[in-house]
């Protein structure tokens, strides 16, 4: 069984994704212990001064066996002392929800110098980042698994709606937390022109994803699309999907009983588009049906598999090696 680092965008819907597969049997996804830091890489967490040689050390003592929790949890305690990780098993799948962001070479905590001089080292901190991290998951045989959703009309809703009020924000942690009720959410009148750029955003985003997955595929790599229309279609079909690209064994009916229960989050747009957008007649006339297409087979070749004895495990089924980037912040 293998384990894997999910790349992921904002509004993918891997906040929840992660929070089912730690749930499943044989999984566990690197957080905090308090149930939070769900992203416990991430820059936000340990600080906008975070180093590559930072990231790279402890994404090596995660996917290392053995494990050495002691030692990842006092590498962890030098950027966060007052947050620790949760056990994680010596069997089974570990799985870490990351950006694929190259960590600042320069932080000085002031955006005018910091911002200026990150971007004229730019070139060279992707460079050293995609060699670090390539590395990592080659000699580690962690698979690289990338968030894409595909209807760029409903996800670019999603970020322009944001806090309800039409700024960044999540209110799926709002109704989650009981802070506010479905019915407090506003409607937001959309401007038409801003939202178009944000659909060109999004567009550039499943390029660069594409990008990064034939860059990682040249590399030896196989990269695994989760989807999150599957993931909404049929989530016992997505995680028995997910569980079997790890190697994992899936018996039937087996996936349905581990899933059991409401995760703490919900989704925030379910009903019709003009229960919270004002112009939402016009919004889908210029905009509906926006779509990126892609495919939950492997990019790349299925990675080949032998069983306890040596011999031949067929690839999975249906797996065809023809088959997030990151915000735009991350590409400075």
């Amino acid at each position: 069984m293998r384990d894997f680092v999910l790349f992921f965008g904002e509004k993918e819907g891997t906040s929840a994704m992660v929070r089912w597969a730690d749930r499943l049997e044989g999984v566990s996804v690197v957080h905090h212990d308090n149930g939070r830091g769900w992203e416990p890489l991430e820059a936000h967490l340990l600080g906008r001064d975070l180093r590559l040689e930072e990231v790279s050390t402890l994404f090596s003592l995660i996917y290392s066996k053995p494990r050495d929790m002691a030692a990842l949890r006092r590498a962890y305690a030098v950027k966060r002392p007052d947050r620790t990780l949760v056990s994680l098993p010596e069997t089974g799948s570990v799985g870490l929800k990351m950006r694929w962001r190259p960590p600042d070479v320069f932080h000085c905590g002031y955006g005018l110098v910091d911002l200026p001089v990150n971007r004229l080292f730019r070139e060279m901190r992707r460079s050293r980042h995609f060699a670090a991290m390539t590395e990592q998951m080659a000699a580690h045989d962690v698979v690289p698994m990338m968030a894409a959703r595909q209807d760029i009309f409903r996800w670019a809703l999603s970020k322009y709606h944001g806090s309800g009020s039409g700024k960044k924000g999540h209110l799926q942690f709002k109704l989650a937390s009981g802070e506010i009720e479905r019915g407090d959410i506003p409607k937001v009148h959309v401007h038409l022109r801003k939202f178009g750029r944000l659909v060109d955003q999004c567009r550039r985003l499943h390029e660069g994803k594409r990008e990064l997955a034939e860059a990682l595929r040249a590399q030896g790599l196989s990269v695994k699309p989760l989807l999150y229309e599957d993931f909404l279609e049929d989530k016992v079909a997505f995680f028995e999907d997910f569980l079997e690209s790890l190697g994992h064994a899936v018996r039937p009916g087996q996936v349905h009983s581990m899933l059991e229960g409401a995760i703490n989050l919900q989704r925030v747009h379910t009903g019709p588009l003009s229960d919270y957008v004002e112009n939402a007649v016009e919004l889908e006339r210029a905009f509906g049906g926006a779509w990126e297409e892609w495919s939950s087979d492997w990019i790349g070749e299925p990675p080949h598999r032998v069983d306890d004895h040596g011999q031949d495990v067929h690839p999975i089924e249906g797996a065809s090696p023809d088959s997030e980037l990151v915000e735009s912040e991350s590409l400075r």
